[in-house]
């Protein structure tokens, strides 16, 4: 099993079409700091903040695949669920696939019990988002007061709103356990994971990693789930490896 602490990438990358697959609760933002540094030709983003829906978030990545076509996907979080989905529904158009702070076995106890706190809290209006509890599951102890990260999601989580949120996790809760068919998968597998990650733990993910097909880890250290926007220049060295 290939396991990278992320060095700096100054190669080429791919002329194949890359598509970015945002996380919960998050919209282009979440992409920018990694975007900056990868000059990527064929750059295409899935708009998950429009869908209310599973099949909404499907439809949506389809929509952006040219028939014929072989796409390299990439997927943070939320969107790493919908991406490996949709690789897994069309195999023949997956170039590979990258799944950055999720995990493929699905989601925990503890995840599905704050899950379903959560849903009751924001069908009872509170504004769960914005308190320092909510910012701490997601964001490294070192970033909690930095505006370029604990202030770009709370900006995300006002502008997207409650009603987003709700759509977003009722829609992907609970998930189904991808494992057994990335075992079988005929594509390349790469995991990104944060060593503080408290959503998508970087032990289970390591642990599941020599199971799955051509699959490689790549390590970010110092970073929790936000690692996007905490450790760019990391996520960034990362994906350079991977589409070189």
């Amino acid at each position: 099993m290939p396991v990278y602490c992320v060095r700096r990438y100054g190669g080429r990358v791919t002329d194949a079409p890359v598509l970015f697959l945002p996380g919960m609760l998050c919209d282009e933002r979440i992409w920018l700091p990694v975007w900056r540094q990868l000059a990527l030709p064929q750059r295409r983003y899935v708009p998950l903040q429009w869908a209310s829906s599973f099949d909404d978030m499907l439809a949506l990545t389809g929509d952006r695949v040219l028939p014929d076509e072989k796409v390299h996907v990439i997927g943070f979080s939320m969107g790493g669920y919908v991406a490996a989905t949709w690789a897994l529904q069309n195999p023949g158009r997956v170039a590979s696939l990258t799944l950055i702070g999720y995990n493929p076995e699905g989601l925990g106890t503890d995840e599905l019990k704050r899950r379903k706190e959560l849903v009751s809290a924001l069908q009872k209006g509170q504004p769960v988002t914005q308190t320092p509890a909510y910012t701490a599951q997601f964001v490294a102890p070192d970033f909690v007061q930095e505006p370029l990260v604990a202030g770009v999601m709370q900006q995300m989580a006002q502008d997207l709103g409650s009603s987003t949120l709700l759509a977003h996790i009722q829609s992907t809760t609970p998930r189904q356990d991808l494992t057994p068919q990335l075992r079988q998968a005929a594509f390349p597998i790469n995991l990104i994971a944060a060593r503080q990650d408290l959503i998508a733990r970087y032990e289970l993910i390591s642990a599941i990693t020599p199971n799955l097909n051509n699959c490689t880890l790549y390590s970010i250290e110092q970073a929790a789930h936000m690692m996007l926007l905490e450790r760019p220049d990391e996520v960034s060295s990362a994906l350079g490896q991977i589409l070189a």
